[in-house]
């Protein structure tokens, strides 16, 4: 394979990128697929009205190592053969290249809109999938949903109750924020990059301050990067609260609704007293973090999560007992360790179907660098997999909290910023609790940005929520809908 090699977070030059001919691009993909690599991005770096940069960025967890390459597309010739055929890992990547560059591969098995409904290049009609039958009958829900949820519409094929078919499309929103990230200052894109998706705020300010922090070659003390992490842990207590209050709600186990419910509220309440916001808004900023935590704090942090730590054992324990609840959740929405891997799934819900990912274990950033957090897996991919790893995740983030909270070092908050790298670039990965985010940062000759690529765990796994669905009930849709838990602004973006 050819490629340039990099770490998580270390910066290098553009132009160390190797620019491959079309035949030679192909290759060195194919080549890092066979090994286990996974495709993390296929994207544009810049276009003229005579060619398109296009960048490829593969990971290979086993090595902890990132590859980039590219290769230029003319007007006249923009197109290159699929890999999706072979590794379905690629089919969304190749579908929004096409999107947004015209950029056609050949022999792809099902090009279809990303963030457009309608059409495909721009100006073919797209068809959603229909199956014909006596007694097959199409179910759609959505793009308008009640209450809060966001804009997404899912179009199911069924015969009777069975679902054989669920295609999912999304893209409604047309916020703009990669865009808008190359015109906003620093203090802007802090506040973009919190927007991304509402309940992954730590996250996704995590991956653009270490963005930043990596091509200004600016370095942060301990006790920041501990804090950062305490905060990103408490984001995924919270979140993983939410999502088995939701699987309880929608299996009409109230007590169990009602108890993670309660428990989530103490735990961003807990998040206020570390970052100052209970959703973690304007805590992390490039170079340290815009407030400390007192040793009052801590005492009371420590108080709250010892309350949740016990109630959310009490509450499992009888949960994950309970007949009533198992029945519901076993072999229900299953994704098999093959169908996750071939996809490309990241996160609790590959990791429930038995895939070894973890940004913290495999590209450590961070506190993480210093202290071992175990890569839990479980077997059976189904509803059950999903709700048990996000509980036992749970324990593990309480381990890592207390252990830090006891060994905090000093140090100082925050450390002058230095001057950006011109022409340079920066992969930076980061495990929210949907799992991987990606920011691929490049820059200017003047420093500002030149392309910023952001990726949110939704993006890989919607297909796996559409897959989840073949063969099973209807009416057995929010429930697994749920276990996945999955944003429609991160993917919109």
């Amino acid at each position: 394979m050819i490629s340039l090699t990099v770490q998580n977070h270390q910066p290098f030059a553009i132009k160390e990128i190797p620019i491959l001919s079309l035949q030679q691009f192909e290759e060195s993909i194919r080549e890092a697929m066979l090994t286990h690599s996974r495709m993390i991005g296929l994207f544009g770096l810049q276009s003229t009205q005579s060619s398109t940069t296009v960048i490829a960025v593969l990971s290979n967890p086993s090595t902890s190592s990132l590859h980039l390459l590219g290769t230029n597309f003319s007007e006249s010739n923009k197109r290159f053969k699929s890999f999706a055929d072979v590794h379905q890992q690629t089919h969304y990547f190749e579908c929004e290249l096409a999107e947004n560059h015209h950029i056609i591969p050949e022999g792809h098995p099902w090009l279809r809109p990303v963030r457009k409904q309608t059409v495909v290049l721009d100006n073919q009609p797209y068809s959603m999938y229909r199956m014909e039958g006596e007694e097959v009958h199409e179910v759609a829900v959505g793009p308008i949903h009640a209450g809060i949820i966001e804009p997404g519409h899912f179009r199911f094929q069924c015969h009777g109750e069975l679902v054989y078919h669920l295609e999912i499309n999304l893209g409604y929103q047309h916020r703009g924020i990669e865009k808008m990230m190359l015109k906003s200052n620093s203090n802007q894109q802090s506040i973009l990059c919190e927007s991304i998706t509402g309940d992954t705020t730590i996250g996704h300010t995590m991956a653009y301050a270490l963005a930043v922090e990596a091509l200004s070659h600016t370095t942060v003390s301990l006790r920041t990067q501990t804090l950062r992490s305490i905060a990103e842990e408490l984001e995924r207590i919270a979140m993983h609260l939410a999502g088995l209050g939701g699987i309880a709600n929608d299996i009409g186990y109230a007590i169990g609704s009602a108890s993670y419910g309660r428990l989530r509220t103490l735990v961003i309440n807990s998040s206020a007293l570390l970052c100052g916001s209970r959703f973690g808004r304007g805590f992390i900023v490039p170079g340290g973090l815009r407030i400390d935590l007192t040793t009052d704090a801590i005492d009371k942090l420590k108080i709250n999560l010892a309350i949740v730590q016990k109630d959310i054992s009490a509450i499992n324990n009888v949960m994950f007992d309970a007949t009533s609840v198992l029945a519901r959740l076993d072999h229900t929405g299953t994704v098999s360790g093959e169908w996750a891997r071939s996809i490309g799934m990241v996160g609790p819900a590959a990791r429930a179907s038995g895939i070894d990912l973890d940004t913290r274990s495999q590209f450590p950033y961070g506190a993480y660098r210093y202290t071992h957090l175990p890569l839990i897996t479980l077997s059976t991919g189904d509803v059950f997999a999903r709700a048990r790893i996000r509980s036992l995740e749970i324990d593990e983030s309480f381990r890592f909290i207390f252990d830090q909270l006891e060994n905090l070092s000093a140090g100082p908050l925050k450390n002058a910023m230095g001057k950006i790298e011109s022409e340079s670039g920066v992969i930076s990965l980061v495990e929210g609790w949907r799992g991987e985010i990606a920011h691929c940062a490049f820059t200017n000759a003047d420093g500002t940005w030149k392309r910023y690529k952001i990726k949110d765990p939704s993006f890989h796994n919607w297909y796996g929520l559409a897959l989840a669905l073949r063969s099973e009930a209807i009416s057995d849709f929010p429930l697994i809908n749920k276990s996945f838990d999955l944003s429609y602004s991160g993917h919109d973006l």
